[in-house]
């Protein structure tokens, strides 16, 4: 369940909305590879198959939507330090593979920078000082990391 909302929201700060089949495809599989983490190598052979039984199509639809959705992905130029930090494009520019793009997106998520980059987008937006001292401090800051963490869950 976190996996999936986390995935959504990338790929909502990426440019896409769920009106692409690809992001259900996308965030399903993100799940599947969490739950299979030795699963996942093989799109064509294991993933592909578990997305499209899953939502009753083919894997050649599954395969083409999750590429649709990296390709508009990467049409947008103002995705570029998001791109850049999630997908480690400095030395390329080209479009990655879908599967170079489900691993790169899942070892992101699964690094916690994902919780990291919500931290810093929403920290200022809380209060966080001290109910003894009245003053802010590293205790009540991990706190609201925490709390922000669990909003994932």
């Amino acid at each position: 369940m976190a996996c999936e909302k986390q995935t959504a929201d990338i790929l909502r700060r990426l440019g896409v909305n769920g009106l692409y089949k690809g992001c259900d495809f996308i965030t399903s599989g993100m799940s599947f590879i969490h739950e299979n983490t030795a699963s996942y190598t093989p799109v064509t052979k294991i993933l592909y198959p578990e997305i499209a039984r899953q939502y009753n199509t083919s894997t050649s639809c599954v395969e083409k939507n999750i590429r649709m959705v990296i390709e508009t992905i990467w049409k947008y130029e103002n995705n570029r330090e998001i791109i850049d930090k999630i997908f480690d494009t400095r030395h390329s520019s080209r479009r990655p593979s879908n599967l170079q793009f489900l691993m790169s997106l899942y070892r992101h998520i699964e690094s916690g920078e994902f919780m990291r980059q919500v931290y810093d987008m929403y920290k200022d937006s809380f209060v966080y000082t001290c109910s003894s001292n009245g003053r802010q401090c590293e205790s009540c800051k991990e706190i609201l990391y925490m709390a922000l963490y669990h909003m994932y869950q």
